[in-house]
């Protein structure tokens, strides 16, 4: 057995034994379904979508608002959950196994993943400004097929509540603005009760969601990273392994499987 498959032996049996695994999910799970990672450095955060990611881009550019994220949006359905995703509802359905994503894009429950705990909302649904209906985000897209090829766009009807009106809004989290509470507190209690943490394609780089694996690490918690590029807390972590997740993912639940 090499080096790696030793490695991999060793986390199973940790992970096996574990009382509380908790999984927290960042932009690189996504990638590997061919979703961009605007943060990485080959990601699309260099074209400052920071701008755009605001109420005051809603209000004051509408346009290139709802151009941004009906892309996003559209992306979406464009791509699947990948062996990644069907690794965590594979091993959650085998033992107690939370999940919280800084993801936005519903993967983990297209997965069939149960009661995740997403930080920064979805994409999944948009919700009116002025009378809070909720729609499925496919509301948000122009009926015109190639919509996405005008040089000239506009926003039009598809932008706007049905019932009153008002401007829809992704249900995600915009810069400026507060976590959900509800998501944030679960997510904190299940973080501070981990004996084993497993962070997935995150940079750690977001406040205050890279304080969750922080917690784990203050009570005693044994942490994996697997990660592409380092992390301010690889050298906290018990394992580190800058790799795709896919493939080490399923080498890990291939273990544990014969284990439990």
């Amino acid at each position: 057995m090499d080096i790696e498959q030793e490695k991999i032996a060793e986390i199973a049996n940790a992970w096996a034994q574990a009382q509380n695994v908790v999984v927290f999910t960042g932009a690189g799970m996504s990638t590997e379904s061919g979703l961009p990672d605007f943060r990485s450095i080959q990601g699309l955060w260099k074209t400052n979508p920071e701008s755009l990611a605001t109420l005051d881009a809603l209000k004051e550019q509408p346009d290139e608002f709802y151009f941004f994220y009906q892309l996003r949006i559209k992306k979406l359905s464009d791509v699947i959950p990948n062996q990644g995703h069907h690794a965590l509802t594979t091993l959650q359905q085998k033992g107690k196994l939370v999940v919280i994503t800084q993801n936005v894009d519903g993967l983990h429950q297209r997965a069939n993943t149960e009661n995740v705990i997403e930080l920064h909302g979805s994409l999944r649904t948009v919700r009116c400004q002025r009378c809070s209906a909720v729609y499925d985000s496919n509301k948000l897209l122009p009926q015109n097929s190639i919509w996405y090829k005008q040089v000239n766009y506009h926003y039009g009807e598809e932008c706007l509540c049905s019932q009153c009106g008002g401007q829809l809004r992704p249900e995600v989290v915009l810069f400026g603005e507060s976590l959900p509470e509800k998501a944030w507190d679960s997510a904190v209690k299940h973080s501070k009760a981990a004996d084993f943490y497993v962070v997935l394609g995150s940079s750690l780089a977001v406040s205050p969601a890279n304080y969750l694996p922080q917690f784990a690490l203050a009570n005693g918690a044994k942490l994996l990273i697997i990660n592409q590029e380092p992390t301010p807390l690889d050298t906290s972590a018990t394992w580190v392994i800058h790799s795709n997740i896919g493939p080490v993912l399923c080498a890990i639940k291939d273990k544990i499987m014969r284990v439990l």
